[in-house]
């Protein structure tokens, strides 16, 4: 029977959640490219990325200023308070995970995600897609989709809206640009 890993420790401050821990970073960061390694073998992970990891009992965050462990509902509680979309994010990044997927950020792209192949390292090969995350009955214009579409063809991706109902399911679309 496999040993289970104690989960790594990541101190949440000033809106940041950081393993400080070069040992700790490092496992985290080689499974899957997660986190953006820092000097000092540190590592800063982002939101989504944090909620996932601590919902799968691979991260514990503390609170540096109360010394208290957060669990899921306080540290998304927190996180949520900068960016009202974060849970709904957090869905369709934790979807894309469970499939296998490596996941970015897509915030140059005017995206929420760049999604990589599985096994593929950031860095070295270049993201298939880009994904955006968006709730049920949102309105998108004409303009906000060709902006969308002409974006990723510009950098050789493909567009995926991640639709997201009120029960949390997802579905994918993908859109393309035609020429005639």
């Amino acid at each position: 029977m496999e040993a289970k890993e104690a989960p790594a420790e990541a101190q949440f401050y000033r809106d940041k959640i950081i393993v400080w821990d070069e040992a700790q970073a490092n496992r985290i960061h080689q499974q899957g490219a997660v986190g953006k390694p820092l000097s000092g073998g540190r590592l800063q992970l982002s939101p989504v990325e944090a909620l996932h990891l601590l919902d799968r009992g691979k991260i514990q965050v503390i609170d540096k200023g109360s010394g208290k462990e957060l669990s899921f509902d306080e540290l998304s509680s927190k996180l949520a308070r900068r960016d009202p979309d974060l849970m709904l994010k957090y869905l369709v990044y934790s979807d894309l995970r469970s499939r296998g997927y490596v996941v970015k950020t897509g915030l140059k792209f005017g995206a929420h995600f760049r999604v990589y192949e599985r096994g593929k390292t950031p860095g070295e090969e270049h993201s298939l897609y880009l994904v955006h995350a968006i709730p049920e009955g949102s309105k998108l214009t004409p303009a906000d989709l060709a902006r969308a579409v002409r974006l990723a063809h510009s950098v050789r991706k493909r567009m995926l809206f991640a639709v997201v109902d009120d029960e949390g399911d997802i579905t994918y679309y993908s859109l393309t640009r035609e020429r005639p």
